[in-house]
């Protein structure tokens, strides 16, 4: 179903534990011809520094066609962002409990200085907001938009992730249908101005964790999104070993709702 992967965390992660060695031999193994490994850089403080330096080491250790060095960012307040450049840590902070503006970890300079190819971007928590469903749903959809404008990013990464992450404690779990149409249509509409991907990640494709009704649900969405002429790219999210073949079960889930192997594109590739 697919041969690329551009989603993957290595021993670099601050929450991995799987070795580049390991992954590239594995890749080799099971057909993936194109792949990154895309670290976490989530808040501006000394010990996510080092992952990325460590990671960039890695990269170039093992440096070989066909391996690409990327980034996962995570969105922030803005004013998490500068708390940690004045005091050097993100200790005593305390996240709001509105909408606040966003930011990444890194600059477009510090991407540059570092080398980075590409990125995916996501959003990984709702920060203080209430625990009720539509509040959550807008927070998401409010920081997804902020990243499929913003320049550094190349792919939206576990769209809609909040339905695992469970930040709400009300409402149906089955029922993806809760976003409103009208945020699809603007999220489609930023993604495909901006040339940003769309991720299809297996812990929201398929799986136990939720209703079979709801991923069907959630592929239709990335369908959708796909004929408005949106890009979709396969990221397996993979954090520790074994580095899985998982395109059996892939092309099941998405074979469901139309696609086909030629439907998975590349992200843009940066000369850095």
């Amino acid at each position: 179903m697919y041969n690329t992967d551009w989603h993957i965390h290595s021993e670099a992660s601050y929450d991995a534990s799987l070795t580049v060695e390991e992954l590239i031999a594995s890749a080799k193994e099971i057909g993936i011809e194109k792949f990154g490994i895309t670290d976490h850089a989530n808040v501006n403080i000394p010990s996510f520094w080092a992952n990325m330096h460590e990671s960039k080491r890695l990269y170039e250790k093992y440096k070989q066609e066909g391996f690409y060095f990327g980034v996962e960012l995570t969105t922030i307040p803005k004013s998490l962002y500068e708390y940690c450049a004045k005091h050097g840590t993100n200790e005593g902070y305390v996240y709001p409990s509105t909408g606040e503006a966003c930011e990444f970890m890194l600059t477009l300079e510090d991407m540059e200085n570092l080398g980075i190819m590409y990125s995916v971007a996501a959003a990984h928590s709702t920060w203080n907001i209430d625990p009720e469903q539509g509040k959550v749903i807008r927070e998401w959809h409010r920081q997804q938009m902020y990243i499929a404008q913003d320049p550094r990013v190349d792919v939206l990464a576990h769209p809609w992730w909040c339905w695992r992450s469970k930040k709400w404690t009300e409402g149906d779990l089955t029922n993806f249908n809760a976003v409103p149409r009208s945020m699809h249509d603007e999220l489609a509409a930023a993604l495909l101005e901006n040339d940003v991907c769309i991720e299809a990640n297996p812990s929201m494709i398929f799986g136990e964790a939720l209703p079979e009704s709801f991923y069907r649900k959630y592929n239709e969405f990335l369908r959708f999104m796909f004929e408005e002429g949106v890009k979709l790219v396969f990221g397996s999210d993979v954090h520790h070993s074994p580095y899985k073949d998982q395109r059996n079960k892939v092309e099941k889930a998405l074979g469901l709702v139309g696609f086909k192997a030629e439907d998975f594109s590349i992200p843009k590739i940066h000369n850095r």
